[in-house]
């Protein structure tokens, strides 16, 4: 492969699931590029498309109701929408993994922990089940995990919400893919926990150049960890940036607004900023910005016609009007 091309390149992107009540567009011409090693961050509110834009990815989409209805998933130089079943099994889970939300819901509860690690290596490796097994093992204490020998023959319900998380993380590891999506990995996990899961992370991006996909609500979590960030809304790109600009100068309305809700640590108990109104049926498809319900900057045009997403300088781009108006920045 060229190394000039992205690892994964994910072109106009759109995903729909057909309902009884209606269409519900989830995913709107979605677009952007992950390189070898990169971390980048996913961040918006329940329903803006985050989780359904990874399965996109792993080819997961439940169909019906959910389908693809246009763009491409370049992946060494493969379009992963148009390749057979067959096809994507050998590359989901050996050259780009997943850890999902919950692991309780994950894991199989009737097989032990280390019997499920090995499965990928026998799968995608050939590996003998002896040979695969002792390799879940080694997998089960690089990421971590006391006792591993003994874990390896537990079942998920023995072990705390950490250690499911942690067999998780081994399971997506264990062929050292060159793609890991985390999909919100420390949700329900308390604060001590999600600290360490976010370091083991950051380790094996670091030795195994792993390129990382995180998604989540929490910003806290995204600005600890990502060099580069995506905001969405509406099944849309909103925002693209790298961390450290985001949050000191978020410039779409909806980023300021998420950033001002963070809660503060003070002495003056301020009460906590909200982002007023509530999110657009997905259902219903507008002509103009979906944010301008709830924006205070709304202009006339930002009613009648989607912005462009705008090229502000190199490596930041948003998805708002005000940045046209003023200026002379070209969509792209």
């Amino acid at each position: 492969m060229n190394q000039k091309e992205p690892l994964l390149n994910i072109q106009n992107l759109s995903v729909e699931f057909r309902t009884i009540e209606g269409t519900v567009y989830a995913i709107n011409d979605l677009s952007y590029t992950l390189n070898s090693g990169d971390i980048l961050g996913i961040v918006g509110e329940s329903g803006s498309g985050k989780s359904v834009s990874s399965l996109g990815i792993m080819k997961l989409i439940p169909n019906p109701p959910g389908k693809i209805v246009n763009g491409k998933i370049i992946y060494e130089g493969k379009n992963l929408v148009n390749i057979s079943e067959k096809e994507m099994e050998q590359i989901r889970g050996n050259d780009i993994s997943m850890i999902f939300q919950e692991p309780m819901t994950s894991l199989n509860p009737i097989i032990k922990c280390g019997k499920q690690i090995a499965e990928s290596l026998i799968l995608h490796r050939g590996l003998k089940k002896k040979v695969a097994f002792e390799q879940a093992v080694e997998m089960m204490h690089s990421v971590g995990i006391a006792n591993p020998e003994q874990r390896a023959h537990e079942y998920p319900h023995q072990l705390s919400g950490g250690m499911r998380q942690r067999v998780m993380i081994a399971m997506a590891l264990a062929c050292k893919p060159n793609i890991l999506i985390c999909d919100e990995p420390t949700t329900a996990l308390d604060v001590t926990i999600q600290a360490q899961i976010l370091d083991l992370i950051r380790h094996l991006n670091k030795e195994m150049n792993t390129a990382v996909i995180m998604i989540s609500h929490d910003l806290g979590v995204v600005s600890e960890l990502c060099e580069r960030v995506i905001v969405m809304y509406t099944g849309c790109i909103i925002e693209e940036s790298s961390s450290q600009e985001l949050f000191e100068n978020p410039l779409h309305p909806y980023t300021i607004g998420l950033i001002k809700a963070i809660p503060k640590i003070s002495k003056d108990r301020e009460p906590l900023q909200t982002i007023e109104g509530v999110v657009p049926n997905a259902m219903e498809k507008t002509d103009g910005c979906s944010f301008w319900p709830r924006c205070k900057d709304v202009m006339l045009r930002c009613k009648q016609e989607l912005p462009p997403m705008i090229q502000v300088k190199q490596d930041r781009k948003v998805r708002c009007w005000k940045y046209v108006v003023g200026n002379r920045h070209e969509g792209i």
